[in-house]
């Protein structure tokens, strides 16, 4: 089991993204992308207002991500695991693999789990939390589309000029008459690693005869989204970061055209 796979059971069972990293030896910023890239998703209870607490109290709790806890009524380990797993996709093989069960047992396993009382009870009470808690709300898709319209090629890619030694066809690094290495500049294009991406702006990823290609969201359509959405709602919180936005793009066309 590779160390995203460990370190995947982890967070399900409610460890913090600063836990995970320094028990794999990883940046807390690669956890993250891990989670990203392999869409864990921890269920988690609808968090109540407590009308009567402090504003500090408040805070507090506005900034902790609330796990539910699995209940013990006989689970064990990999049973809560294989609960958490199996509201993903109702795949009771592929949710007992991912609990830590052996490939060849997994099917009589996952079967057999759901035969039984307690884990069936843990399974209905996650699936009601699930229904809960997966409402999207308005200021959510806002965001998106906020990454989407002001992201460029730069979120994913490194490119730029560089100098290299010269070398001819036959691999000969060329000279100068005055003995030093002859250096010849060149473009270079590099993706940056998938750690150092935010997954949800790229389309496509594909690989061609001339080499990779990423295409990122259509960046005009989420502007015009946007544009549409505050002028109905010319109050929301977003809107100032998206007139800040909004000024750099016109100063930089600007600076481009007088240059």
């Amino acid at each position: 089991m590779t160390n995203h796979e460990q370190a995947e059971r982890d967070y399900m069972l409610g460890m913090t993204y600063q836990a995970i990293a320094e028990k794999y030896q990883v940046t807390v910023n690669t956890v993250k992308s891990w989670k990203r890239r392999y869409k864990w998703q921890r269920i988690t209870a609808p968090k109540k207002k407590n009308r009567g607490a402090s504003k500090k109290v408040c805070k507090q709790e506005k900034s902790m991500q609330v796990v539910v806890p699995v209940q013990k009524n006989g689970l064990t380990e990999k049973q809560q695991l294989f609960c958490l797993y199996y509201i993903k996709n109702f795949n009771a093989t592929q949710a007992a693999i991912k609990a830590g069960y052996s490939k060849e047992s997994a099917g009589v396993i996952g079967y057999e789990n759901l035969t039984k009382p307690y884990v069936r009870a843990e399974v209905e009470r996650l699936k009601a939390i699930k229904h809960q808690s997966l409402m999207v709300s308005e200021d959510d898709i806002v965001e998106r589309y906020m990454r989407i319209a002001f992201s460029d090629i730069t979120d994913v890619a490194e490119f730029g000029t560089e100098e290299i030694p010269d070398i001819d066809n036959a691999g000969n690094m060329q000279i100068d008459h005055n003995g030093n290495l002859k250096m010849v500049k060149r473009n270079y294009l590099s993706f940056k690693d998938h750690t150092e991406v935010d997954g949800g702006l790229i389309c496509e990823v594909s690989m061609g005869r001339n080499g990779m290609k990423v295409k990122l969201e259509d960046r005009m359509k989420a502007l015009d989204w946007l544009a549409n959405y505050f002028n109905m709602n010319p109050m929301n919180k977003h809107k100032q970061r998206y007139d800040e936005e909004m000024l750099a793009i016109r100063k930089k066309e600007l600076e481009l055209k007088d240059f």
